[in-house]
């Protein structure tokens, strides 16, 4: 049975870091594309080694510690086999849903473009950004701080999950069907509001919770 086999791993992050300097890294094939290669995954074991950790996350990726004196050469590595290594710190963060497999990617080119318009952005705190490609939203992003559900070239706008903790809620529609044409630059517009009138280091759920009867919310829509 290994159901409850070594319920208490012997590498976490904290346990690493108690005898070295380690890094943890957000790997995935990429914003879409959920599937791994073998080469991928060899790629994996051999920059993890027997020093560092693998670790599946909750967000669609797979977590390694690796020490932190060879990280820019991790990353280049685990980039050359066509793994997407996300970016960490207070950004702007961009996730998707796997768009059925690639047999919905009607929304595939604007989540694209969406991608190089806002990943990186600097903001009070990590943002997370959630695209789904269909109605079914079944990669849950009314739980991110900004949700995404496509719909016949618009989409649904969802704002201030509560991700977890005894609090934990779904975020509201904030704007529905706004055209394809149109998100990007309201998206801009969500963000630097929260730039600009957030508190030092303030989740974005506190943030919209505390000010969604603000004017300037009004002007958006």
């Amino acid at each position: 049975m290994n159901e409850f086999h070594t319920n208490i791993p012997d590498k976490t992050f904290e346990k690493l870091n108690s005898n070295g300097d380690f890094t943890r890294l957000a790997v995935s094939p990429g914003i879409i594309n959920k599937h791994y290669t073998p080469a991928q995954f060899q790629t994996i074991a051999k920059v993890v080694g027997e020093t560092g950790a693998i670790k599946y996350s909750a967000s669609y990726s797979i977590l390694l510690s690796i020490p932190s004196v060879v990280v820019a050469n991790t990353i280049e590595e685990l980039e050359e086999a066509g793994l997407y290594v996300a970016k960490q710190g207070p950004i702007v963060a961009m996730k998707a849903c796997d768009f059925c497999d690639g047999d919905k990617m009607e929304a595939a080119p604007i989540t694209e473009q969406l991608y190089q318009s806002l990943e990186g952005i600097s903001v009070p705190t990590r943002l997370r950004l959630n695209v789904n490609g269909c109605a079914s939203a079944c990669y849950n992003p009314v739980y991110d701080d900004i949700g995404l559900v496509y719909q016949k070239d618009s989409f649904d706008v969802y704002l201030g999950a509560v991700p977890m903790g005894a609090n934990a809620q779904a975020g509201t529609l904030f704007a529905k069907r706004v055209g394809v044409e149109h998100i990007e630059d309201l998206l801009k517009q969500i963000i630097s509001l929260y730039k600009e009138h957030a508190r030092p280091n303030e989740p974005f759920y506190k943030f919209y919770r505390r000010t969604k009867c603000a004017d300037y919310w009004k002007d958006l829509i």
